[in-house]
């Protein structure tokens, strides 16, 4: 594949940047920006990814909100049968239990 020159003009800053990045890959300067020109497309759909997989993990954690209120309340109610349970048990049992033990016995 043949290749072309062209010209751009880049900022003193961005290009000591741009030498430093290529440098560290121990690559050129034109392959590094090579490089980062053929891989704009996957910068992209790497970022749609991201915004799914932050979306899915929104969902969740709302998800697992719901269902903690959920045993929250769940675990609540069973208190409060464990309590009604114990004070059947014993002769201190709410008038209403009484009453009710003394209708259906009758």
């Amino acid at each position: 594949m043949s290749r072309k020159s062209i010209t751009v003009r880049i900022r003193e800053d961005l290009i000591d940047r741009l030498d430093e990045e290529a440098d560290e890959r121990d690559v050129s300067r034109s392959e590094y920006i090579r490089g980062i020109l053929e891989d704009r497309h996957r910068a992209e759909e790497l970022a749609e990814r991201v915004e799914r997989l932050e979306e899915r993990l929104e969902e969740r954690e709302d998800r697992i909100a719901t269902l903690e209120e959920q045993l929250a309340r769940r675990s609540n109610i069973e208190e409060k049968i464990d309590t009604l349970a114990k004070q059947e048990q014993h002769e201190e049992a709410p008038f209403f239990i009484k009453w009710y033990r003394w209708w259906k016995r009758q």
